[in-house]
C-alpha cells in the first residue's frame, strides 16, 4: 500500500477540501449580507398584498427563518463534505464516504448553478456556483483515483 500522505491525489483532496471550507465560509458571509434584501423583498411583498403589520413581521421572520434554514442544511451537507475530505486525505479512512458526498456535492453544484441562470442571479453567484463546480468534479475525480491508489 502507498503512503497515504504522500499521494498527489490524497493533497489534491486536501487542498479542495479547504477550498470547500473557504467556500462554506463564503457562503455562510454572502447570506448574512444579503439578510436584509431577503427582509426587505418580503416587507414589500407582504404591503403588496395589502397585510397589516403584524402580517408583513410573520412574513419578514418566515423568510429569515427559510434563508436560515437553507443555510443551515446546506452547511451540515458541506461541513459532512469537508470532515469526508480531511479523513480521506490524511488517513486514507472514509473513502466510500467521501465519493459518495463528493458526487452529491457536484449534483448539488450543478442545480445551483441552473438554478441561478433560470432564475437570472447575480454575476457573483452564477461565478461562486461554477467554481463550486469546478472544485466539486475535481473532488470526485480525486477521490476514485486515491481510492484506487489504496487498493
Amino acid at each position: 500500500m502507498k503512503q497515504n500522505k504522500l499521494s498527489v491525489w490524497s493533497i489534491i483532496i486536501l487542498v479542495v477540501t479547504v477550498i470547500s471550507l473557504i467556500l462554506l465560509v463564503f457562503s455562510i458571509v454572502s447570506t448574512a449580507i444579503a439578510m436584509p434584501t431577503v427582509m426587505a423583498a418580503a416587507k414589500q411583498a407582504a404591503e403588496a398584498e395589502g397585510a397589516g403589520e403584524e402580517a408583513v413581521k410573520l412574513a419578514m421572520n418566515i423568510a429569515m427563518g427559510a434563508v436560515i434554514a437553507a443555510v443551515v442544511i446546506s452547511s451540515i451537507f458541506s461541513v459532512l463534505q469537508i470532515i469526508g475530505g480531511f479523513l480521506f486525505s490524511l488517513k486514507g479512512k472514509w473513502g466510500v464516504f467521501c465519493i459518495v458526498v463528493a458526487i452529491l456535492g457536484l449534483a448539488a453544484a450543478i442545480f445551483d448553478l441552473v438554478n441561478d441562470i433560470s432564475k437570472k442571479a447575480g454575476a457573483m453567484s452564477i461565478s461562486v456556483s461554477s467554481i463550486t463546480i469546478a472544485v466539486n468534479a475535481l473532488m470526485v475525480v480525486a477521490c476514485f483515483k486515491h481510492k484506487q491508489e489504496l487498493n
